[in-house]
C-alpha cells in the first residue's frame, strides 16, 4: 500500500472540486484527504497503483463543468501508517507562494434554476440561490484559498438548514461557499422615490415598472444593469437620451434560446457560447429589421441569456429585456448601492438593490463567432480571472500595463499570464481608480510583485504613467513595447510563435516616427521587428478629434487624392498637425464618403455601419490600389481607390452596399498582395492578424480565406481580444522573447 500526494493546478477552487473529489473517493472506497492549498488543491490517497489510475481517469472525465485541470503532479510515498481512516475535506491551508487560480463568476445551473421555481422548495423564488457548481466567484472573493470567510458572503452566517447542507457529503451544496437561503442570505429591495419595498414585493413592483415602460437599475453579480422593455419605443428612446447614447447598440437579455432564434440567426458555435457557464453577450445577425431601435443601422445585435436568479425572476413577465451596463457614459459600470444611487437615480425610475457587496466589478463579456471560432470583443465577466498559458516559463514576475482605451492590465508569473477585467477608457477618473485598485488586488490575490514593468511607448498614456510609478516603487526594470507590435505579439503568444508577418489594423497608436500608426505590416523575428509596410499617410484634421469625425477624415482622403475642396475645407486640412496611416480612420473616411455615417457617436460606429452595408450584398466590383516602395517601406496607395468610390457613387453606377463590399474586398486584396511581397523577400509563411479593425467579421474572414488559399498559415486572437484589451498579453510576450534572447 502506498500514499500518493496529488497536487492539482487549475481552476479547482470555488467550483465544487473538493466535494467532487470527496464523493469520488468514497465511491471508490479510498481513504485520504483533500484540501485547498495556495497552489490549487492537494489530494492524499492511500491506495494501490491500479486504484490510483481509476481515480485519475474519473477525476478528469467527471470533474465539475466549471473546473479546469491544467496539471496533476503525483508524488509517491511509501508508508507504514496503513490505509488511514475514511476520506475527509481538510481545512484550507496556505504555507507558501500563491499559484492557485480563482474561478470566474458562473451562471446559475439547471439544478438551482429548477429548485428556484419549485413551489415546494425552501428556496422558492429566492434569487441568491447557488450551489458548488454555480454562482458568483471572482466578483466576491477577497483572497485565496477560496473559502467563505475570504468572500463577501462572510457577512451572512449560514442558518442551521444551510449549515446541514454544507456539511453533508451527499448534498449538492457540500462545501459550497455561497450557500444561503431566504433566512440567512442576501436580500433584494426596491428603492422608488422615498419608498422601499423588500423581497418578493420588490420583485413584483419592479416588474410593474417595466410593464409600464419604466427603466430599472438592477444590481447583479458583477455590477449594475439598466433594464427596460425593448418593445416599448418610448422607454428605449428615453434610455438613449438619459444615457447620452443616441445610436450605440444596447445589449439584450432573452428568456431562453427559443426566444433568440425568433429574431436572430444562431449557429451551433454561437449556441454553445450563449449556453456556456460564462453567459456572455454574443453578437448575432438579425433576422430582418428586428430591434432596429436597439441596434440602429447595423445588422448585428448583442444577446445574452440570464445568469443570475434576479434575471430569471424579471424575465417571468418578459420574453426579452434590454440589459445594458449601468454606468454614466464612458465610465466602468456601477457596483455599490451608494454609487448607483448617486449616478443611476437620474436615469432609472427605481433601483433594485441587494446587500451583498460586489468586491471586484466586472462588466459583461462580449463575443462573436468568425469562421466558427470565438472572437472576443470584450473579455470580462465569466472569463476573468482565467489565465492564458504562455509557451515558456518566465524567470521574472512581470506587470504589463496595456493600453488606455479598452484598458486591461496583466501579470506574468511562471508560465501563466493573468489578465484583468475590462476597465474601458482610462481618461475617466473612476476607471483609473478601478485600474489601480485591481492592480493592487491582483498582487495580493496571486502573490505578484513585479521586477519588470512593460508599458506602451505613448508618452501620454495613463497606463504608462502607472507603469512608471510602479517601476519606481518596486525598483523594477521599465521596458517599452510599441503599440502595434504588441497587437502582433499577442497573437504570437497564443500560439507560441517565434516569427511571423504581422498585420496590425486599428484606430490609433503611437508610432516610432512621431505619427499616428494603425495600418501596419511588420516582419517579426523573436523580440526583433521591422516595419515593412503601411497605408499611405494622410492628415488628421483637428488631431484626435478626427476619430469622432468621419466627415473630416473623408476630407483628408479627398485632399490626398487630388479632389477639389472648398476654401473652408482646405483650411481644415492645412491646420492638421498630425499624419496617420490608421486603417480605422480609413474606414471612417469611406463610411462618410458613402453617406453612411458622418459622426461617430460611439467608437467604431462608422466602421460597424460600413460592415453592415457590405454584408448585405455580394459584389464583383474591384477597386484599384498600388504598392510602391517609399522611405524603405511598402506604401499602400489608395488615391485612385478613393477617386473611383466618389465617381461610382456620384454617377450611381454602383450602390452604397456594393461599394462597401468592394472596399472590404480591396483591403483583403491589399493584405494578401503585401504579404506575398514580404514572403517573396523573406520566405516567411506565418501571418498574424490583430488590432481592433480585425473585429470586423467580414474583413477578417476575407483576409483569412485569401491568405490560406495562397499558402499562408494564418493566426488570429482567440483567448484575448484583437483590440487594445490584448495589448498587455503582447507586451508580456515581447519581454519574454527579449529575456530569452539575452540569456
Amino acid at each position: 500500500m502506498q500514499e500518493y500526494i496529488l497536487k492539482i493546478r487549475g481552476i479547482v477552487q470555488g467550483v465544487g472540486f473538493r466535494p467532487f473529489v470527496a464523493k469520488l473517493a468514497k465511491e471508490l472506497n479510498l481513504n485520504g484527504y483533500v484540501e485547498n492549498r495556495e497552489t490549487g488543491v492537494e489530494v492524499g490517497l492511500f491506495c494501490g497503483r491500479e486504484e490510483l489510475e481509476v481515480f485519475l481517469n474519473r477525476l478528469r472525465t467527471e470533474k465539475p463543468a466549471p473546473a479546469k485541470i491544467i496539471e496533476v503532479n503525483i508524488r509517491e510515498i511509501h508508508t507504514e501508517n496503513g490505509k488511514g481512516t475514511g476520506f475527509v475535506i481538510k481545512p484550507s491551508k496556505k504555507s507558501g507562494e500563491i499559484t492557485a487560480l480563482i474561478p470566474p463568476d458562473i451562471g446559475l445551473c439547471e439544478d438551482c434554476l429548477d429548485e428556484m421555481f419549485d413551489p415546494n422548495s425552501r428556496r422558492y423564488l429566492y434569487p441568491f440561490i447557488s450551489c458548488s457548481h454555480c454562482g458568483p466567484r471572482f466578483s466576491i472573493i477577497e483572497s485565496i484559498p477560496y473559502d467563505r470567510p475570504f468572500t463577501t458572503m462572510k457577512s451572512f452566517p449560514m442558518c442551521v438548514e444551510c449549515e446541514s447542507e454544507y456539511t453533508n457529503v451527499s448534498e449538492r451544496r457540500y462545501h459550497a461557499q455561497t450557500n444561503c437561503c431566504d433566512k440567512c442570505g442576501p436580500h433584494y429591495w426596491l428603492e422608488e422615490k422615498a419608498e422601499k419595498r423588500f423581497s418578493k414585493e420588490a420583485i413584483v413592483r419592479a416588474k410593474e415598472i417595466l410593464l409600464k415602460g419604466g427603466i430599472l437599475a438592477v444590481k447583479g453579480i458583477g455590477g449594475f444593469h439598466l433594464v427596460c422593455d425593448p418593445f416599448c419605443k418610448e422607454a428605449v428612446q428615453r434610455l438613449r437620451k438619459l444615457k447620452e447614447r443616441p445610436f450605440k447598440p444596447f445589449a439584450l437579455m432573452a428568456k431562453d434560446l427559443e426566444t433568440i432564434v425568433n429574431f436572430a440567426e444562431v449557429s451551433p458555435e454561437e449556441t454553445k457560447l450563449l449556453l456556456s457557464t460564462a453567459r456572455p453577450i454574443v453578437l448575432l445577425k438579425k433576422k430582418g429589421n428586428f430591434f432596429e431601435s436597439v441596434a440602429p443601422g447595423i445588422n448585428m445585435v448583442g444577446v445574452m441569456l440570464p445568469y443570475a436568479g434576479i434575471h430569471y425572476l424579471l424575465l417571468q413577465e418578459f420574453p426579452i429585456l434590454i440589459a445594458t451596463s449601468g454606468n454614466l457614459s464612458g465610465e466602468i459600470l456601477c457596483a455599490s448601492n451608494d454609487e448607483a444611487r448617486k449616478k443611476l437615480s437620474g436615469i432609472s425610475d427605481a433601483l433594485l438593490l441587494h446587500d451583498r457587496e460586489i468586491l471586484n466589478r466586472c462588466d459583461d463579456s462580449v463575443l462573436k463567432v468568425v469562421n466558427k471560432k470565438k472572437l472576443f470583443v470584450r473579455r470580462s465577466r465569466g472569463f476573468v480571472p482565467e489565465i492564458v498559458a504562455i509557451p515558456f516559463h518566465a524567470s521574472s514576475k512581470i506587470f504589463c500595463a496595456g493600453g488606455d482605451l479598452k484598458a486591461v492590465f496583466g501579470y506574468v508569473k511562471g508560465d501563466f499570464f493573468y489578465p484583468s477585467q475590462y476597465f474601458g477608457d482610462l481618461q475617466f477618473k473612476l476607471n483609473q481608480d478601478q485600474y489601480l485598485l485591481m492592480a493592487e488586488r491582483y498582487e495580493r490575490l496571486f502573490d505578484l510583485s513585479p521586477s519588470v514593468v512593460v508599458v506602451d511607448m505613448h508618452p501620454g498614456y495613463f497606463s504608462r504613467w502607472l507603469g512608471e510609478l510602479l517601476a519606481r516603487k518596486k525598483g523594477a526594470e521599465l521596458v517599452e513595447c510599441q503599440h502595434h507590435t504588441a497587437h502582433i505579439y499577442s497573437v504570437m503568444a497564443e500560439y507560441g510563435l517565434k516569427n511571423c508577418i504581422g498585420v496590425a489594423f486599428d484606430g490609433t497608436g503611437y508610432g516610432t516616427d512621431g505619427t499616428v500608426w494603425g495600418g501596419e505590416f511588420f516582419l517579426v523575428n523573436g523580440a526583433k521587428w521591422q516595419r515593412k509596410g503601411r497605408l499611405r499617410r494622410v492628415s488628421m484634421p483637428e488631431g484626435e478629434n478626427a476619430a469622432k469625425r468621419p466627415d473630416l477624415m473623408a476630407l483628408a482622403y479627398l485632399f490626398d487624392a487630388g479632389e477639389n475642396l472648398s476654401t473652408d475645407e482646405l483650411k481644415l486640412i492645412n491646420t492638421a498637425a498630425v499624419m496617420t496611416s490608421s486603417a480605422g480612420r480609413l474606414f471612417d473616411a469611406v463610411s462618410s464618403l458613402l453617406g453612411i455615417c458622418q459622426r461617430n457617436t460611439y467608437e467604431g460606429e462608422a466602421a460597424m455601419k460600413l460592415e453592415s452595408a457590405a454584408s448585405s450584398v455580394p459584389s464583383n466590383l474591384r477597386l484599384p490600389f498600388a504598392l510602391v516602395k517609399k522611405e524603405g517601406l511598402w506604401e499602400i496607395d489608395l488615391r485612385n481607390c478613393i477617386k473611383k468610390i466618389v465617381a461610382l457613387k456620384k454617377e450611381k453606377e454602383a450602390t452604397v452596399e456594393e461599394l462597401s463590399r468592394a472596399f472590404h474586398q480591396l483591403l483583403s486584396n491589399v493584405v494578401l498582395e503585401l504579404c506575398k511581397k514580404l514572403r517573396a523577400e523573406t520566405g516567411e509563411q506565418n501571418v498574424c492578424l490583430s488590432g481592433g479593425v480585425f473585429q470586423n467579421s467580414l474583413l477578417l474572414s476575407m483576409c483569412v480565406e485569401t491568405l490560406k488559399k495562397s499558402g499562408f498559415i494564418v493566426y488570429v486572437n482567440e483567448q484575448v481580444s484583437p483590440n487594445d484589451e490584448g495589448i498587455a498579453l503582447g507586451q508580456a510576450y515581447f519581454y519574454l522573447l527579449k529575456e530569452r534572447e539575452s540569456r
